[in-house]
């Protein structure tokens, strides 16, 4: 069965099966069907995706099932791979299509600029999930955060409670989790635990906007140029019913434009979703830009102490320091931090909480 699509690039013209393809939560292979194949009337190529075994998951998930999202999607959506259901002797199967072409990380042309036929189908794409009623899409029950703590139903949520509930799952669902394995990591990287587990207190207010559907993982590698040069827009396992701000301020975060396509960005953002959605923009976008940048720095700390204890070589050790130094340089205000230490510092810092468990750098 499959659950969406991950990162991925296929070679067009690839033969009979590509893969495994580059993701994080799952292992992704591309099938071409053979033409005598039942499910070659759909489609040309299958994606066939297993979840790795024991992976965190670092973002809130609301749809419990992506597959039956993205079918809930089509024809309210431009460009949204196909998912469809087959009759098999044990059951009903679910299967993906495969979109040939190439993510927009791997595409020449917007190594450095995106090029604006991208950027309007990006703004098309908004405009047409501002549009879509998320009455129907509202699930019974949650992929992830059911505690008592957590948020109000999607359609009766206000943007300050979505803020809220993102710190919160943030501290409650990623942080704290691993505190007592990290021993003291944060702290010596110059991020207080107070710090951490304050911050959905210090939740600040913002402006009334109704909730949207986001696709909430909006970046190059889950954008996929075809042969055609339309636009298709991959892996909508973290889907949100939320505010659309915070849709906005993901895809910036992740995307690293150039400052004025960056403007030219929020510019199309606000005239594709209308007045409405966007009412507060200029208040209320630096709070969820700050939000990331804060998210960014656990999930580059706890993401890098992991892959460095499962091989703990020198370089693994300086690609950790450097995202975690990255990120703490971008969370500096947030964070409420005087000052962040040095990429050196960084490194040390990791080594000495390695040699803690009773590992060293090889």
């Amino acid at each position: 069965m499959t659950r969406g699509v991950a990162a991925h690039t296929a070679p067009v013209g690839a033969d009979r099966l590509e893969g495994p393809l580059k993701g994080y939560h799952h292992q992704t292979f591309a099938v071409r069907l053979d033409p005598g194949s039942p499910l070659a009337r759909e489609f040309n190529w299958l994606k066939l995706r297993e979840p790795r075994p024991g992976v965190f998951w670092y973002d809130m998930r609301y749809f419990p099932s992506e597959d039956l999202l993205m079918r809930r999607l089509q024809g309210r959506l431009p460009r949204v791979p196909r998912v469809v259901r087959y009759p098999a002797r044990d059951g009903v199967l679910t299967f993906a299509e495969f979109i040939e072409g190439v993510t927009l990380d791997r595409l020449p042309a917007a190594a450095v600029r995106v090029p604006d036929r991208l950027l309007r189908q990006v703004e098309e794409l908004f405009a047409a999930m501002a549009a879509v009623d998320t009455g129907p899409l509202i699930p019974e029950g949650r992929a992830d955060c059911d505690c008592p703590a957590g948020a109000a139903p999607p359609g009766d949520r206000d943007a300050a409670g979505f803020l809220h509930e993102l710190l919160h799952f943030t501290v409650v669902h990623i942080y704290l989790p691993h505190r007592k394995r990290l021993g003291g990591l944060f702290e010596d990287l110059g991020v207080s635990d107070g710090t951490l587990t304050g911050l959905p207190d210090r939740a600040p207010g913002l402006t009334a906007r109704e909730p949207r559907l986001l696709h909430g993982d909006l970046h190059r590698r889950n954008l996929v140029v075809d042969r055609w040069g339309a636009l298709w827009t991959i892996d909508w396992e973290l889907a949100l019913i939320g505010d659309p701000l915070y849709d906005l301020a993901t895809h910036l975060h992740l995307m690293d434009y150039l400052p004025d396509q960056e403007l030219d960005m929020v510019r199309r953002w606000r005239r594709a979703v209308g007045e409405a959605a966007a009412r507060g923009l200029e208040a209320d976008l630096p709070h969820y830009r700050d939000f990331k940048r804060v998210q960014s720095v656990c999930t580059d700390v706890i993401r890098g102490a992991a892959r460095l204890a499962e091989a703990p070589g020198r370089a693994q050790l300086r690609r950790a320091a450097t995202a975690v130094h990255r990120a703490l340089v971008a969370a500096r205000e947030p964070l409420g931090m005087e000052k962040v230490l040095p990429a050196v510092a960084v490194e040390a810092a990791f080594e000495a909480w390695l040699a803690s468990h009773g590992c060293r750098v090889s």
